[in-house]
């Protein structure tokens, strides 16, 4: 009794004290397993193309003396070590893209050995589809399961198998089930177009099965290496499993709205801030919009935002956008981009086509410019992703917060705004987004 009351102290204790590690940066975005016999100084080349942020783990498990290297695209030896007979785990952030090489070098001049290798690998953003609450013109996809390949075969030495496998989509999990026959399977290796090595296996009498998850439209390479005379019988399954994802609905779609101004992309811009040990990038900056007289601008809309759930929204909505621009009547592009910056329906013209703003009368038009700042009143400060973000106080009170975007539909032409950016993450340098639409009045040249 009193060692189960032990157990379960301990367990709220890490509850509670060790917070939960299931958090974004934790998530796995995919795992290698590699199980391989290396002959005598034998060298096993592979490849990995990265992308910049991505975080690696690598656990590696040898019965001998290995090499373990990793190269760098530009030949530079990013980290090698010497592993003797036991567990290895070294973490890796990779700061530039490319294409990285991976060696496993066995040192013994008399004998094979065995190596396990696990290589998880985490990025960031993954997202598949639409966000679920960034449009309101999507709808949930379920999970399917199709078998893509089966069957039987035997091969004998010298005749390796080969199987050409996909294209398999992004988010899609391909899974390789193999199931032997007579004696043992034979060898496995599964690579990608980018001929990464994404699975290996020794010969086992065990059922094998490879779970695969797809970064982006891919195809693979699937290829069983016998080294028996005799030959070896397998029974072999290749499935594939889509992912659970939100898509746009062209259905759910609205008509297209004839609005009596014209939106005007003014501003598209992305923002580099250093961090706060960076002495080469300023990690502030503060963005001021300022007004001249213009009888054709009747109001504006500013959007702004950081981090991986800005990108991801923007990007299905660019994507929506593209996508529907293909068909005969594409009036949806004004439509989406009015969802996201503001609805100008309540804001633009009465019944009777007079502007609803005394102050829009004679119309405005915006120039903006950007200068370093040191300090900001803070009327509304938000925080993403260590990114503090103060708006002024006139688009503060217009602000308006939805999936992570944050937008203001202004009719308010009196006096300067402005956005106001600071990163506070100590190590990591951020991008912040700023667009900025106008909506002109329609003239009568625009019929």
């Amino acid at each position: 009794m009193g060692l189960r009351l032990l157990m379960v102290l301990f367990f709220l204790v890490r509850i509670f004290i060790f917070p939960s590690s299931a958090q974004i940066r934790n998530e796995i975005t995919r795992v290698s397993n590699q199980s391989m016999q290396l002959d005598r100084k034998f060298i096993k080349k592979s490849h990995l193309i990265l992308e910049n942020f991505d975080h690696l783990t690598f656990e590696t498990h040898t019965s001998r003396k290995i090499n373990f290297r990793v190269i760098s695209p530009s030949g530079a030896i990013v980290h090698e070590s010497l592993i003797k007979k036991t567990k290895m785990t070294w973490q890796f952030d990779v700061i530039d893209s490319g294409d990285y090489s991976i060696e496993l070098e066995n040192l013994s001049f008399l004998s094979k050995t065995k190596v396990d290798q696990i290589i998880t690998l985490n990025r960031f953003p993954f997202q598949i589809g639409a966000p679920k609450d960034s449009i309101p013109f999507s709808r949930a996809v379920p999970r399917t399961k199709s078998i893509e390949s089966e069957g039987e075969f035997q091969i004998t030495r010298f005749n390796d198998k080969n199987l050409m496998i996909g294209p398999f989509d992004k988010g899609d999990t391909l899974l390789f089930t193999m199931k032997r026959v007579t004696k043992k399977s034979p060898p496995i290796e599964i690579v990608n177009g980018g001929k990464e090595l994404l699975y290996a296996n020794r010969k086992s009498k065990k059922t094998v099965q490879a779970i695969i998850p797809v970064l982006k439209k891919d195809s693979f390479q699937i290829t069983m290496i016998s080294d028996d005379w005799l030959g070896q019988e397998n029974n072999f399954r290749i499935d594939r499993i889509t992912p659970f994802k939100y898509v746009v609905d062209t259905s759910l779609l609205p008509k297209p709205i004839m609005y009596d101004t014209i939106p005007i992309d003014f501003l598209d811009t992305t923002i580099y801030l250093g961090a706060v040990r960076d002495y080469t990038n300023p990690h502030s900056e503060k963005f001021t919009f300022n007004f001249e007289t213009d009888s054709t601008i009747a109001f504006w809309s500013v959007v702004f935002g950081t981090g991986s759930q800005y990108e991801s929204a923007m990007a299905a909505l660019d994507e929506s956008i593209v996508t529907d621009s293909l068909g005969a009547e594409a009036f949806y592009t004004d439509v989406l981009k009015n969802y996201v910056l503001g609805d100008p329906l309540g804001l633009a013209f009465k019944k009777d086509q007079t502007l609803v703003s005394l102050q829009t009368t004679n119309g405005q038009n915006i120039t903006l410019k950007s200068k370093l700042a040191n300090s900001s009143q803070d009327n509304s400060r938000l925080i993403y992703d260590n990114v503090v973000i103060v708006p002024s106080s006139q688009i503060a009170s217009n602000l308006q917060i939805k999936s992570g975007i944050n937008f203001a539909l202004m009719n308010d032409l009196c006096c300067d705004h402005y956005l106001f950016f600071k990163n506070e993450d100590k190590n990591l340098g951020k991008k912040v987004y700023v667009k900025v639409l106008l909506f002109r009045i329609k003239l009568n040249d625009d019929i």
